[in-house]
């Protein structure tokens, strides 16, 4: 069984329009609505892929209300939200002009120290209750401490041991503050290429260039890598080898989730015993499954064993890594 971490939970709202006219009137059809959430999206596939999965996180107020129903009435997992005082978040995603999309991202819950405590005894307690064999931490935060993410990570570790597979994703400042404590480390991490550009503070310029930055000590100890890199694929460091993967191209529906269908296959293969080579292709497969749909955290298992048999991978040489 699968644990999925995600303490921002939202409900999305995703409007398709032709063009965005700022400073205008913009006549829309009514928006498709689903629950997001990062960890939420990968528990879906996770789920759809055939594992059971436990979602968590924390909810409040009447929109926490209307996602915790909407989860219940999907009849897929098992709900183990700690509910809090405040109101969980919306999200707006306006898809126009091509592939160009717009978020509006409220902040959401506050986690306040006292519900950080609460909240890292309710993760005992399910840890406890459940035989859990991977753990998903998915997404932001809205705290006041920089360090959370590590605090979370270290308490976990703390009671599942160092092997334990936990897959973070993660961006900003506390994937920063993960990456800067070698003493406690996920096993999985997915930052995309901007994302990346962003932690160490320069552009990427080329796959050679990113293959030495993933050699740099901050990344010591993480046991894969994933550098999405949307229609491109993907660069994938595991342990000492590195993985160029190609993917097929797809008429794509809608972008939002498929990182997170990523973690969620990569999660699903980690507990199923995949070969790295065919958890990364699960978990590629996934993320383009769900570029076809609407609704966020979707596959298809047809399609993705299809995209499977279409995704290349090519083991990278260590010449390139020298030069």
């Amino acid at each position: 069984m699968i644990l999925t971490i995600t303490l921002n939970p939202s409900m999305d709202y995703n409007y398709l329009v032709s063009s965005l006219n700022l400073d205008q009137v913009n006549r829309v059809e009514n928006p498709h609505t689903s629950i997001g959430g990062k960890g939420i999206n990968a528990g879906r596939v996770i789920a759809q892929s055939g594992e059971g999965v436990i979602l968590t996180g924390i909810l409040g107020g009447p929109v926490g209300k209307m996602i915790l129903d909407t989860l219940v009435a999907e009849d897929r997992y098992q709900l183990e939200f700690l509910p809090v005082e405040g109101n969980s978040r919306n999200a707006i995603t306006i898809m126009h002009d091509g592939n160009t999309h717009t978020e509006l991202v409220e902040k959401g819950l506050y986690l306040s120290k006292e519900n950080e405590q609460l909240f890292f005894q309710h993760i005992a307690n399910l840890l406890q209750k459940y035989a859990i064999d991977v753990i998903c931490i998915s997404g932001s935060v809205n705290s006041d401490d920089p360090n959370f993410h590590f605090h979370l990570l270290q308490f976990i570790r703390s009671i599942v041991g160092e092997k334990f597979p936990i897959l973070m994703d993660i961006s900003g400042e506390q994937l920063e503050n993960v990456l800067a404590q070698p003493a406690v480390r996920p096993s999985f991490i997915k930052p995309n290429t901007a994302e990346l550009e962003e932690l160490i503070g320069k552009e990427i310029r080329s796959n050679e260039e990113l293959i030495t930055i993933l050699h740099q000590p901050i990344f010591d100890a993480i046991d894969t890598i994933m550098i999405s890199q949307g229609g491109d694929g993907a660069l994938v460091k595991h342990g000492s080898q590195i993985y160029d993967v190609q993917i097929p191209k797809v008429e794509i529906v809608n972008t939002t989730g498929c990182g997170d269908s990523t973690v969620g296959g990569m999660a699903f293969a980690i507990s199923q015993g995949y070969s790295i080579e065919n958890a990364i292709k699960y978990a590629m497969a996934c993320g383009i499954s769900n570029s076809l749909f609407e609704t966020n955290g979707t596959i298809d298992k047809v399609q993705t064993a299809k995209f499977i048999g279409d995704i290349q991978i090519m083991e990278v040489k260590e010449l390139s890594i020298n030069n």
